[in-house]
């Protein structure tokens, strides 16, 4: 697959553009359902200009000290995206090696 070319999110099947770099990205939909283990909404950030990330529980606004976050019960990775923004992955099998 290039850039141009689409797949289903890994969540909800939705076509989202293809990016080799990341190639088990969620949909924005998805994006906004990231939830911790207890299912509390999570936001993310990024630090600074240059980057960085930071997830914090939206309600309450402690920081969450893991990028593992659900989606629809699927265990997810977010992280800074290479160019600015953040990023959200299914996992495979727990394996953060694969994330």
């Amino acid at each position: 697959m290039n850039s141009t070319e689409f797949y289903p999110c890994p969540i909800c099947s939705t076509l989202v553009k293809y990016f080799t770099r990341y190639p088990r990205a969620v949909c924005n939909n998805c994006y906004g359902k990231a939830s911790d283990a207890q299912g509390r909404k999570l936001s993310f950030f990024n630090t600074s200009m240059s980057g960085g990330f930071e997830a914090i529980v939206t309600e309450t606004q402690e920081r969450h000290q893991s990028h593992i976050c659900y989606i629809n019960g699927v265990k997810c990775w977010a992280d800074e995206a290479r160019f600015g923004g953040i990023v959200i992955e299914a996992m495979i099998d727990d394996d953060l090696a694969n994330h």
